[in-house]
């Protein structure tokens, strides 16, 4: 069971004042990139380099955030969590580590921390998304319009399916993250989307491609004739404001707000617009452009 559980676990025994790797799991050796016959000759304080105290001989217990050395040289962030097993006949303690590669949150973390992110995710190598995070809510998509487990694809214009396929994967090559453009299907009454992204490839421990970790940070409709009540959910966006919210601070009821992001309205008197456009810190014409400047 060990052997097929997929997150990193590894078997550490104490000798005397230095540590030993004993045993570990596919995903330990994907983690770490070393073979796992390997991994008993490799000097302990190499793969964790900065776990304090090893000159105790003291392991952290519980959780420590930290960084695994690969056997590429590169330098992993990981959360370790260790636990002491019951000792053996031979004597010698004998711990568990369990590892989480933490290289895809922390590109996320400094995505989200931009605040220029309205969404961030992470999809596998067959472009599944595993993780999908609003910055800001609520998004423009419809509410029935899911991510998380679907292919990007299911959800990108398909004349560009192949050529964002070939970028993401000379991304991989030059192993750097990459700023794509893409279009969006269309969903329902909203119009198709031109998206800006950037795509971060995520490596193993052996340099081969684990992951994409993604962060969306422009949205605006691609067609001549843009909605306004799409660019109005936009800025909302942007502004981290909700209908309500909104409806508070302008002085505007709820209802009308609702009918101008749904289209209901879809040229509103001056001073509301000129109201939402304030708190929003936009010009009129950049939601209204049919309502002239005085």
């Amino acid at each position: 069971m060990f052997q097929t559980i997929k997150q990193p676990l590894a078997i550490v025994r104490r000798l005397g004042r230095s540590f030993m790797i004993t045993d570990a799991n596919p995903a330990f050796v994907q983690l770490c990139g070393y073979e796992r016959e390997k991994l008993p000759h490799i000097p302990f304080r190499h793969l964790f380099p900065r776990i304090a105290d090893l000159r105790g001989a003291v392991l952290p217990e519980d959780f420590t955030e930290t960084i695994i050395e690969t056997g590429t040289r590169a330098q992993k962030p990981i959360l370790l969590d260790v636990k002491p097993l019951e000792t053996n006949s031979d004597g010698g303690p004998y711990y568990l580590l369990t590892a989480t590669d933490l290289s895809a949150e922390h590109w996320l973390e400094q995505q989200s921390k931009s605040g220029k992110s309205f969404y961030v995710g992470i999809m596998d190598t067959h472009y599944i998304v595993r993780k999908f995070h609003v910055n800001y809510a609520p998004a423009v998509e419809p509410a029935d319009v899911t991510l998380l487990n679907h292919s990007i694809f299911d959800f990108l214009n398909v004349a560009e399916h192949e050529q964002i396929k070939a970028q993401m994967r000379q991304c991989v090559i030059d192993k750097t993250q990459r700023d794509l453009f893409m279009h969006t299907l269309r969903f329902d009454e909203l119009s198709e989307l031109a998206l800006r992204s950037t795509i971060c490839p995520i490596y193993d421990g052996f340099g081969e491609i684990e992951c994409f970790a993604f962060s969306i940070w422009e949205m605006q409709e691609s067609s001549s004739s843009e909605q306004s009540s799409t660019k109005l959910k936009i800025w909302m966006a942007k502004r981290d404001l909700s209908a309500s919210q909104l409806s508070l601070s302008t002085g505007i009821s709820l209802q009308t707000i609702s009918k101008l992001r749904n289209g209901k309205i879809s040229k509103p008197q001056r001073l509301t617009a000129e109201l939402i456009a304030s708190e929003l810190r936009v010009d009129v014409q950049e939601i209204w452009p049919e309502l002239v400047r005085r």
